[in-house]
């Protein structure tokens, strides 16, 4: 339709658009049928299109296949022992009896660490003096008030190693020194002579004496005769076992407690034999009755006592001589008090001579490697995947804010499953796979993989252990001779082996030819063959449509959709009616089916080994040309029959074999030649789509000349109302001034 402006009937009262609709009736029927043959075509096209898909998957895909002697080599193979393996014979196999042995079955590695937990912070022999805080100096001697030389104390060295080197330099001074339950003893000169230490600061907020626990052993202290230092404290231990210690363990010998507060004074009793819990209970207990509003508490290794809720002064204070070396005070830790007046809440220092305990902290991936120990910081892991040349080593260098989830990246990326147990506080590393091709190393420096539970050869002192399983190949013996895979599958000599367990002895294999497997292979062919036959046949053989002529939008509507589908439905089936090329493609595929072959000099038919048509006239006709296996037990028509099929592939497999051979490369060759491009088909077409498509082009333009056609007849047509119109118009207007004029 075009844009021109198109007057009604205003003023002649005709109704033009009627009038000019019958008038070009005839060129819009030329358009409408162009339209209507265009569907047609495109129809046609969608059905020739599924019809050389479906062949053309028979053409590359059965057909290929059946052509070939070597697809009917079909086998099956049986085990004395399913248990122990399950068999796949390929087309290769050979028939006959077989011993298989299954040896060791593929594994991956695992490493299972210990729990990891923080490190032990009870001083040994072996604790370095680093440990303790001392980062290096020198520790002064002094004999009768004169010095007597000084020692070097290097922190890479064991506190058993300080302890020799000492001894070595001065026992000409009748000095010894000795370790023992975490505590320096010195022995002095006979005489009751005076002796002391003195150092450098070179620790952690103290002198090396200190560090050591001799900070009592110093030139002003006139220390003679035997002397038994304080317990040694490692700096950041600040676990501790609250109520399990004992007072007596913190070299309090007993003693008493005196306080004062809110007006009342009272003395506390206090006995070595009370832990430090015990003791704090009975602290809380008698500040209670006396009513002075007192109240201690300790955590993390500190004692704190708590004022009066009234902000008051208070005091503390302890006798001097029950207790070794210090008060009572001094001893929890509270010698800031003294005697002196406080108020509110008084921390005091560390309780450093507290019995430490090894506690296991509760690590997450997102803990980082120094909270476990700060000596990994620095230290390098070396993994290791693989043997031989293949082999692939990956360096991670522990640094200071490396999380554990950072190490387990580092381990995967490097080839290995790695995962961090937070429930069980585990590390569990494992091969990516089976076989000694994935097998895995780890080493490291500084003890790295004693810290982090993953060193089988270390005991650790919470109790847990490190485990190994080693990855290997699984390996069989076949007929005696050994193979190995880093799988469980094995591919000898066409047998497909998947070892399940190990056999105690051989167990036997026996392969032989799969009749049945021959059998099923003709019978899916045949079944693909008469589906597209069927098809084929159907569309050749549809009935006339003539009288089923293409659907106005006008009788489309009058009509439900189920009977616009059943009508245009039957033009569709009829498009293909006669065709000559789909004639030619049946008669390409009954003559390979229907020909005789020579087979062993002999001519023989598909015919001849129970494979046939049906009755003609017992047989619709979409299925006439379609196939039987006569005796097939899936066959409705004709189960009852004798399988001469089957018995022939049990009596004679190379026969059948031979016959379908030739068929089936027969028909191949038919489809080729007929797929073949023309100058009216494309390659692999059965049909003439590159003169389709020109149709269809064709049809395209002739409908736009046609339309254009259309569009100017009735554009010429109204223009000539329109004029008349118009001229009508003019007519009225006349009439009326004329009128006007005349009085009327």
């Amino acid at each position: 339709m075009s844009d021109l402006l198109r007057m009604t009937g205003m003023y002649s009262g005709m109704d033009t658009e009627s009038i000019i609709q019958q008038m070009v009736k005839a060129k819009a029927q030329k358009v409408t049928n162009l339209k209507n043959d265009q569907k047609k075509l495109e129809w046609k096209q969608t059905l020739w299109q599924d019809l050389n898909k479906r062949i053309y998957k028979l053409y590359t895909g059965t057909l290929s296949n059946m052509r070939l002697t070597g697809s009917y080599a079909k086998k099956k193979t049986k085990v004395s022992d399913p248990t122990k393996a399950t068999i796949v014979a390929g087309d290769g196999a050979v028939n006959g009896a077989q011993s298989l042995e299954v040896k060791q079955l593929a594994k991956s590695g695992y490493l299972t660490g210990a729990v990891v937990s923080t490190k032990s912070w009870k001083v040994t022999e072996n604790t370095k003096i680093s440990e303790l805080g001392v980062t290096g100096g020198v520790m002064n001697v002094e004999v009768g008030g004169t010095s007597v030389g000084q020692v070097t104390v290097d922190p890479n060295k064991s506190i058993g190693e300080f302890v020799n080197d000492f001894n070595n330099q001065f026992s000409g001074n009748d000095l010894k020194m000795s370790f023992k339950d975490g505590k320096i003893t010195m022995e002095g000169p006979a005489g009751n002579v005076q002796y002391g230490l003195s150092s450098t600061p070179g620790a952690s907020g103290q002198t090396i004496v200190g560090a050591l626990g001799l900070s009592d052993c110093t030139p002003s202290d006139n220390v003679s005769g035997d002397f038994t230092g304080k317990k040694i404290h490692i700096p950041g231990s600040d676990y501790h076992d609250e109520t399990n210690t004992t007072l007596e363990a913190l070299d309090i010998k007993g003693g008493s407690l005196t306080v004062s507060a809110g007006g009342k004074t009272f003395k506390m009793t206090v006995d070595k034999s009370m832990t430090v819990d015990k003791f704090i209970t009975e602290f809380n207990k008698k500040n209670k009755e006396e009513g002075t509003g007192l109240t201690m508490s300790i955590e993390n290794g500190k004692i704190s006592v708590a004022g009066p809720s009234d902000g008051s002064k208070y005091t503390l204070s302890s006798e001097n001589g029950g207790f070794v070396g210090n008060t009572l005070l001094q001893g929890l830790g509270l010698g800031s008090f003294g005697g002196d007046e406080q108020s509110g809440t008084i921390t005091g220092n560390m309780v450093s001579q507290l019995n430490p305990v090894t506690v296991s902290k509760d690590f997450t991936q997102l803990s980082t490697l120094s909270s476990i120990d700060p000596s990994l910081v620095g230290q390098t892991i070396k993994l290791t995947v693989g043997k031989g040349a293949d082999a692939k080593t990956t360096e991670i260098d522990l640094t200071a804010d490396m999380k554990i989830s950072d190490l387990l990246t580092s381990l995967r990326e490097g080839g290995v499953n790695a995962n961090f147990d937070e429930e069980n506080q585990r590390f569990f590393i494992s091969s990516t796979g089976t076989g000694s091709a994935k097998e895995f190393d780890l080493q490291a420096t500084g003890g790295a993989l004693k810290t982090l539970g993953l060193d089988t050869d270390a005991t650790y002192e919470n109790g847990s252990s490190s485990t190994r399983i080693w990855a290997q190949d699984a390996e069989i013996l076949l007929n005696g001779a050994s193979f190995t895979s880093d799988t469980n599958t094995f591919s000898v000599n066409g047998l497909s082996i998947t070892a399940l367990d190990k056999t105690e002895g051989p167990i036997s294999i026996t392969t032989e030819t799969d009749h049945d497997g021959i059998y099923n292979m003709i019978k899916d062919f045949i079944t693909e063959y008469n589906d597209i036959m069927n098809e084929m046949t159907k569309l050749y053989s549809a009935d006339s449509a003539r009288k089923y002529t293409m659907l106005s939008d006008e009788e489309k509507e009058a009509m439900s959709e189920d009977e616009v589908e059943k009508w245009e439905g039957t033009i569709k089936d009829s498009l293909l009616r006669r065709d000559k090329d789909l004639n030619s493609v049946m008669e390409c595929m009954r003559g390979a089916i229907n020909k005789g072959y020579q087979v062993g000099g002999e001519t023989l038919y598909l015919v001849n080994l129970g494979v046939g048509t049906g009755s003609y006239f017992d047989t619709e006709k979409a299925e006439r040309n379609a196939l039987h296996i006569f005796g097939d037990s899936d066959d409705e028509k004709y189960s009852d029959k004798d399988n001469v099929l089957k018995k022939a592939i049990a009596e004679d497999p190379d026969k059948v074999i031979e016959l379908f051979t030739a068929a089936s490369k027969e028909m191949y060759e038919s489809l080729k030649k007929t797929m073949d491009s023309t100058d009216y088909r494309s390659i692999y077409k059965v049909y003439d789509d590159k003169r389709m498509k020109t149709e269809y082009d064709e049809y395209t333009k002739k409908i736009k000349e046609a339309e254009k056609k259309l569009n100017a007849y009735e554009d010429k047509w109204y223009k000539k109302f329109s004029a008349m119109e118009v001229a009508l118009s003019k007519l009225q207007s006349n009439q009326n001034s004329l009128a006007g004029m005349l009085g009327q």
